[in-house]
């Protein structure tokens, strides 16, 4: 089978290379999953599929796939915002692609609109995107890609075929990052992957000096200083993040230390992690703080994600953190 080069996912990729296959892939594709699952490299291997005139497409070694996946290919078009914030995506570009929509191929059966972050669509582009999506020329093929579908409206998601990456196993995670990567250690590999789990974008960004890494260690630091019960002891954690040279750290702050919390209440409903993401410090958390409480330290980490988009002051921002992470720890 194709797709082997993309680690993890095989019952998708076994879904998605018969849909090549056979010609039945969907004109509307949405691919949803966190931040670092490859979402790009899977939609330009999807469209390189399309594309591909070998029987096992796609074959990644034809002239044409390699354009593709190069991102050399006259036929497939990528767009994305440039601030990577909410609403960034802008109507102004959902209206261009629509006019490139009737222009027909260059060299290929097939058009391939590739949209990075397209969930920072608000409501207005979304609903020139779907005018487009309703009624398109039958050679285009539109691939979105976001974390979460749920920032989509109803139409737009009734357009469109949903398919969700996930994070692969350790292993799976080991062998991907040592084939990119030839400086680490095995055993510096997989502490990372003990940090992040198997998001491979995470792991890869974290050995590479990337802040994810510092990021995820400090929300564990947090969470550990919360355990704890004293104040100061959250205090000193966070005050390792003031100065200039910490602040790019503060701003990688939010999703990791969301995804300790998450993992936290989904051990606490249910039992078990649906991410398996710093494990040992999730477990305790569960044990440690009801729903209610791991619901509220969810939604301070959702609040410090907004307040970084509006570039709050970094020592104003820190202390508001402080108190919220204890009123939340506190809640009721």
């Amino acid at each position: 089978m194709a797709f082997e080069t993309f680690f993890g996912n095989e019952v998708l990729k076994k879904n998605i290379w018969q849909r090549l296959k056979t010609g039945t892939l969907p004109h509307a594709i949405i691919l949803e999953g966190e931040k670092g699952l490859g979402k790009r490299s899977f939609a330009r291997l999807i469209a390189a599929g399309l594309l591909c005139a070998d029987e096992n497409p796609p074959c990644t070694e034809c002239t044409v796939c390699r354009n593709v996946l190069g991102q050399n290919h006259p036929d497939v078009l990528y767009f994305e915002t440039e601030k990577h914030t909410k609403d960034n995506f802008k109507i102004d570009t959902v209206r261009h692609i629509r006019e490139l929509a009737f222009i027909s191929p260059n060299q290929s059966a097939y058009k391939i609109f590739i949209l990075a972050e397209a969930d920072l669509m608000n409501s207005a582009a979304q609903n020139a995107l779907l005018k487009i999506l309703e009624e398109p020329p039958q050679y285009a093929v539109f691939i979105l890609l976001c974390e979460k579908k749920s920032a989509f409206l109803e139409t737009i998601l009734s357009r469109c075929t949903v398919y969700r990456l996930e994070r692969v196993s350790e292993q799976e995670a080991l062998e991907a990052v040592s084939r990119q990567l030839s400086g680490p250690t095995e055993e510096e590999i997989r502490k990372c992957i003990a940090l992040v789990g198997g998001n491979i974008g995470m792991v890869l960004a974290g050995l590479r000096g990337n802040e994810a890494l510092r990021a995820n260690e400090k929300a564990v630091e947090i969470a550990a200083a919360l355990l704890s019960g004293y104040e100061f002891d959250l205090l000193k954690v966070l005050g390792d993040l003031e100065g200039a040279a910490a602040k790019a750290l503060l701003y990688a702050l939010a999703e990791p230390l969301k995804a300790v919390f998450r993992d936290a209440l989904a051990l606490r409903c249910a039992g078990t992690a649906s991410i398996q993401m710093n494990a040992p410090v999730a477990e305790k958390l569960a044990a440690a703080f009801t729903k209610k409480q791991l619901f509220a330290l969810i939604e301070v980490s959702e609040e410090l994600k907004r307040r970084c988009a509006r570039n709050m002051n970094q020592k104003l921002l820190i202390t508001w953190l402080c108190a919220a992470l204890r009123t939340a720890a506190e809640y009721e």
